[in-house]
């Protein structure tokens, strides 16, 4: 009897060790339960780190539903991706900055919040939309970074041109090889922008078709000799222009252009005396600065300069966009544009129509249509 008492204890200690592993007493909870909120499964809350363009190591949750796009070129790089349903809010100024076309390829722009400008954001403003990620420029304050970090918001700065972190967080650097820099940070940007919308194949697909429409370029100006290249000038309102530096620069540069302002470093503001002086033999204006156009026609003190008496005076279409920067229709079109706007002969194969309604049909779905 003694021993089977004893036995009987012995196996009643050993039920009651093995019940937690069985779901009594302190059992383990699941990972969704210990990590902070209401979350769903872990899969939800995985993360991965990226670098982004001021240089700043970023955690950005694997499944972006939810961004804030308070960087133009970065909001219109989602509309070529295809990734407009992940935006709930944008920069005030998007039309202004990008056009009306943007309304063509997404109407649903216009209902969507507006917390920030390129250059500041109302960081309470941003947070009510609960964005899984933030984009924005290095004009806007590391305050506002800063404070929408410490609220567990990732913020990403997109600059399309590759500096260090100084020269990064400037709005004009000073580039040591200017073309190497843009054209990295353009394919870095789409590239990033591609991976945290998880549009990775259309991201390739877009850059591919940069870089193809570059090879276009180069291999036609083959045709055209290095002494026969002519001299530009890109003007702009208040007398601004662009000189080594900018992006306006490679994109001459890869045209068969010479920018006559090459002496000058970024994006300052010249004289007609200097311009004069310069003598370029074709002068271009940006279609958002049309008035300009009929400013220098008006102005005898211009009169005198090859480029005005011969009447070569040219507006740049909308689709080049705006030359401060890189885009994708920058460096797929308007590099050729300004090519075959130059040296027609030598592109006379090329129907930059069909390009240009091609590139349109395909990224943004919608045919081009010149703005008024």
């Amino acid at each position: 009897m003694k021993n089977r008492r004893v036995i009987l204890v012995m196996l009643l200690c050993v039920f009651l060790l093995a019940l937690p592993l069985y779901g009594c007493g302190n059992q383990t909870k699941p990972a969704s339960e210990t990590q902070s909120g209401s979350q769903a499964t872990t899969a939800d809350k995985q993360t991965y780190t990226i670098v982004d363009q001021l240089g700043r190591t970023v955690e950005i949750p694997k499944n972006v539903k939810r961004i804030v796009a308070l960087q133009h070129h970065t909001l219109d790089i989602m509309l070529e991706l295809h990734a407009q349903d992940k935006l709930v809010g944008v920069l005030s100024d998007w039309e202004s900055l990008l056009g009306s076309y943007t309304a063509d390829v997404f109407p649903g722009i216009r209902n969507l919040a507006t917390p920030g400008t390129i250059s500041e954001l109302n960081v309470e403003a941003v947070a009510d939309l609960k964005p899984d990620v933030v984009f924005v420029s290095n004009q806007v304050p590391k305050e506002s970074i800063a404070k929408l970090e410490q609220l567990g918001i990732p913020v990403v700065g997109i600059t399309l041109y590759v500096a260090d972190k100084e020269q990064a967080s400037t709005i004009h650097p000073d580039l040591v090889n200017p073309d190497e820099a843009y054209t990295e940070g353009l394919k870095q940007a789409i590239n990033l922008i591609g991976q945290i919308t998880d549009k990775k194949a259309q991201a390739t697909e877009l850059w591919d078709y940069v870089a193809k429409n570059r090879a276009i370029v180069a291999k036609h100006l083959n045709e055209v000799p290095e002494n026969s290249r002519i001299k530009v000038y890109m003007a702009n309102e208040k007398m601004y222009t662009y000189g080594t530096g900018k992006y306006v620069g490679v994109a001459m540069a890869k045209a068969g252009a010479r920018n006559v302002a090459e002496t000058i470093k970024g994006y300052k503001q010249v004289s007609v005396e200097q311009v004069a002086q310069w003598n370029p033999e074709v002068i271009f204006v940006q279609s958002r600065y049309k008035s300009v156009l009929d400013d220098i026609k008006k102005d005898k003190a211009w009169a005198a300069i090859d480029a005005v008496k011969n009447n070569k005076l040219i507006i740049a279409p909308d689709y080049t966009k705006p030359w401060g920067n890189p885009t994708p229709e920058s460096m797929a079109l308007g590099e050729i544009w300004l090519a075959k706007t130059l040296y027609p002969e030598a592109f006379k194969d090329v129907d930059l129509d069909v390009m240009v309604q091609s590139f349109y049909q395909k990224f943004y779905g919608i045919a081009y249509k010149e703005q008024e």
